[in-house]
């Protein structure tokens, strides 16, 4: 064998050798017993004993490993025709179907992935398109509910400004009033203070009645804008 094929070989193949480790020897023997190659030198062994008088650290020697293996063969015959047996035969379809196993589990599992990858992405997008779908609902709500408010609003300040401006209108009238009064007591003859009063009296009968017309408006002016929202949308 070349050094390059050598190199080829599996690691495990590399460091099993062909020499006995207890001899040093070139493996001649195969043990079915044990199911292992031993060297030649161990058929001369069936006579040795225990070494533990000797050395007390070692558990066994190695007589004891084969001397009960009656099953010994010539490596030469184990080894003729093993690479073309079939059991290499079955091996090697074994390892190719395993090899196929795999493959179609890492394709498959791979296939997965990429559908979950997808699943999630739609999931995300479908999430963001709900959250801008309720935005939208919630935007345009709010716009509805703003522009009923300033409707109302504005309605409600019209009205309260109109009284304010009719009222002012009148508090001026009787203003006016007031200092021609004060005037007409100090300078005016008995027949003009007769005739002014009655020009007084219908003003001021007038104004009376517009006074309780603007009370009996208390819609207008005990107005107040208030929103309520519903029990339901605050839970949101």
């Amino acid at each position: 064998m070349s050094s390059e094929d050598y190199h080829n070989l599996p690691e495990f193949m590399q460091e099993s050798g062909c020499k006995c480790k207890d001899h040093k020897k070139k493996f001649e023997l195969y043990c079915s017993l044990q199911v292992k190659c031993i060297a030649d030198e161990h058929q001369k062994c069936q006579d040795l004993k225990p070494l533990s008088d000797i050395f007390e650290k070692i558990k066994y020697s190695i007589a004891d490993e084969h001397q009960k293996c009656q099953d010994l063969k010539p490596l030469s015959d184990i080894f003729e025709k093993i690479k073309y047996s079939a059991s290499v035969q079955l091996l090697e379809k074994n390892l190719k179907n395993l090899k196929e196993n795999y493959d179609t589990g890492i394709t498959y599992m791979n296939t997965r992935i990429s559908t979950i990858n997808t699943q999630e992405t739609k999931a995300v997008e479908e999430i963001r398109y709900i959250k801008k779908s309720i935005n939208d609902y919630l935007n345009k709500l709010e716009q509805d509910i703003l522009n009923d408010l300033q409707s109302k609003y504005v309605n409600q300040n019209l009205d309260m400004v109109t009284v304010v401006h009719q009222m002012e209108q009148r508090a001026s009238q009787i203003n006016e009033m007031l200092k021609h009064f004060t005037k007409k007591t100090q300078y005016a003859t008995e027949l003009q203070m007769y005739i002014g009063l009655r020009e007084i009296e219908k003003t001021t009968s007038v104004t009376a009645k517009d006074m309780e017309d603007f009370r009996s408006r208390d819609h207008v002016i005990e107005n107040n804008l208030e929103v309520h929202i519903s029990a339901a949308l605050r839970s949101i």
